[in-house]
């Protein structure tokens, strides 16, 4: 299930809403016709650029045809408008029709064609327009163009006078309209599909995807804007004129849309705005402002090949890394004494392979538990086990890097269920634990069957909120209940509604007093979830399987029966060579975290394991 959040609960509503507000400004401003008609020209080629992605970037379909249905939607309102006298705001309309036409039978020769025969057959059909243009002079004017194409006007107002600001309110509706129609489209059903073409073709086949269908839908939506924009192009300049086949209106677009970046919406945008605006500052430099403009094309391409909105998306990257850093340093700092009251002990920061992680310590001499964290999470998660189990044993938990109050790591090093074994390793050997029981929540389940399965020590294992899987991703499917907010647990850039909803859904909607949790999941690196969920693919899944089949390790499975991830018919399917009670245990009628969502329920159950896997231990001794 895909996870599709509307608009006005993601990252990008206020930073969209912030600029439109300038725009619908800017004309009141800059009152100059001049900056009107370059910013007019800058919404025409964001919307033949963004457009041209759709079958270009998002659909792997290299047509360079592309142009041609701006220059139909051009050519058919002026000659509906002026030759055959048609109301302008009807012959506008006529353009995206002839537009949407055109492509359908460019799609006919080119359905079952790949990479340069494409190119050749879409470069063709371009030149056979033009030189049906060319040569129907009677209706297009041929070599000269067509001029004096009739104006729009509303209600007797002319959208040309005051300074054109008629226009540019236009311009800006059409790609505004455009924007949000590729913005429905590439998340819809049709969109995956497209992308699914693009990625692996065989595959999407397979799945029951039309190759023939999904090309010729592609090729006609991406023509719809483009012919309109082609109309009010020819009602705007009044002209309408061969050069649009020439290079000069592919080459600019096409650098539009290198620069903003392949397989974006945004990016044709941004990308439109920056040439316009380095191109007015160059304006000095005569013919240098085309070669420092390329060699800015270049330049940007060679450093971020995903363009301009990649640079931006890393930009933002950094900021966040900074960001919560310092959210890490300030909460060290100044909140130690509400920790210490939540954990009833005080934290530090211990040296590991891995970088610096803040630790809770109980000390004592009893058998040591270490407790390991989920995703976007921390360790006061555990609240409830410091709680209950201090007095009998020695507990300790850990913040993962980039969770917590611990620094950011090295995404690259430090970002792997392997680098949190090692960590959990590192723990356990500087604080002395011995053969400690380890217990792991959700992502924290992996880190501890992954300390478990390489061998370490271990009094026994138990995990809750993780499905032990065999084979990825062919088991991830079954292992989990599908579900849109699982695509929140690898999601780099959480939105302040997706960060609650993420934090509701894995601490559950009855625990809401737990202020440091909720914290986390603020404070949370986006690299570590990211990464983390990017280097799934190297763990050693067979040998964790291996473990619980063998029964080296008393073994404990509590989960949640609400639990909105885990499929819990599926765990209940897997071999255990040791498992407490037989088979997984649910506790009450808790979900994703059952340790906190039902501590009482869960501390008696997991006290009882402890106990079960301290008489293993007595057995083995005696053995």
């Amino acid at each position: 299930m895909k996870y599709a959040p509307p608009f006005q609960r993601t990252n990008g509503f206020w930073p969209i809403v912030a600029v439109m507000a300038v725009l619908a400004v800017v004309p009141l401003v800059f009152t100059e016709t001049y900056a009107r008609h370059a910013l007019i020209l800058v919404f025409i080629y964001a919307v033949l650029a963004s457009n041209w992605d759709l079958s270009l970037g998002y659909g792997g379909i290299v047509n360079f045809a592309h142009m041609t249905f701006f220059a139909i939607g051009l050519y058919g309102y002026g000659i509906t408008a002026k030759v055959l006298g048609l109301e302008p705001w009807l012959a506008l309309a006529s353009g995206p029709v002839l537009a949407v036409g055109f492509a359908a039978l460019l799609a006919i020769p080119i359905l079952r064609l790949e990479g340069i025969y494409v190119i050749l057959v879409t470069i063709a059909a371009a030149q056979l327009l033009l030189q049906i243009v060319v040569s129907q002079s009677d209706y297009t004017g041929g070599t000269s163009g067509m001029v004096l194409l009739p104006r729009l006007t509303i209600a007797g107002y002319k959208l040309s006078a005051d300074g054109r600001i008629g226009y540019y309110y236009l311009a800006l509706l059409l790609t505004v309209c455009s924007t949000v129609y590729l913005y429905k489209l590439e998340r819809s059903s049709l969109g995956r599909a497209i992308k699914a073409l693009r990625d692996n073709k065989y595959y999407a086949i397979s799945r029951g995807v039309s190759e023939g269908r999904i090309r010729l839908l592609t090729l006609c939506m991406s023509a719809v804007f483009p012919g309109l924009a082609g109309g009010f192009y020819g009602a705007y300049l009044r002209v309408a004129s061969p050069d649009v086949f020439g290079l000069g209106f592919l080459t600019i677009t096409l650098s539009i849309l290198l620069l903003g970046g392949v397989s974006t919406i945004w990016g044709s945008l941004i990308a439109a705005f920056v040439i316009t605006v380095v191109t007015e500052w160059l304006g000095d430099f005569g013919a240098w402002r085309n070669i420092i403009i390329a060699v800015l094309i270049v330049g940007v391409v060679v450093v971020y090949p995903g363009g301009l909105f990649a640079a931006l998306q890393e930009c933002w990257g950094l900021v966040n890394r900074f960001k919560t850093n310092a959210v890490a340093h300030w909460r060290r700092r100044f909140g130690a004494a509400d920790r210490k009251a939540v954990m009833g002990a005080t934290d530090r920061l211990i040296d590991t392979r891995h970088g610096r992680i803040s630790v809770c310590d109980t000390g004592g001499e009893g058998t040591a538990i270490v407790f390991v964290h989920g995703n976007s999470s921390c360790k006061e998660v555990f609240r409830h086990q410091f709680d209950a189990y201090r007095e009998h044993y020695r507990l300790v938990a850990f913040d993962l890097p980039g969770h917590g109050v611990s620094p950011n790591a090295d995404p690259d090093a430090d970002y792997s269920v392997e680098a949190f074994a090692e960590i959990l390793r590192d723990l356990v050997d500087q604080l002395g634990l011995g053969r400690p029981a380890v217990f792991g929540w959700s992502l924290g389940g992996y880190v501890a069957l992954e300390y478990a399965a390489q061998g370490h020590p271990i009094a026994g294992l138990a995990i809750s909120g993780t499905s032990p899987i065999t084979k990825f991703p062919d088991d991830m499917p079954r292992g989990y209940i599908p579900s849109p907010h699982m695509e929140l647990a690898g999601k780099r850039f959480h939105s302040p509604y997706e960060k609650r909803n993420y934090a509701t859904h894995t601490i559950g909607p009855d625990t809401p007093y737990e202020p440091l949790v909720w914290q986390a999941v603020w404070r949370t690196d986006g690299l570590a979830r990211e990464q983390v969920f990017a280097t799934l693919k190297t763990i050693n899944w067979p040998r964790q399987m291996q473990l619980l089949r063998d029964g080296r390790v008393p073994f404990a499975m509590i989960n949640g029966p609400s639990d909105p991830f885990i499929n819990h018919a599926y765990c209940r399917t897997l071999t255990y060579g040791n498992i407490f009670g037989g088979a997984p245990r649910n506790v009450g009628t808790a979900g994703h975290a059952p340790f906190l969502e039902a501590p009482a329920a869960f501390n008696a159950l997991f006290d009882r394991f402890l106990c079960f896997a301290t008489d293993a231990k007595a057995d083995r001794s005696a053995g």
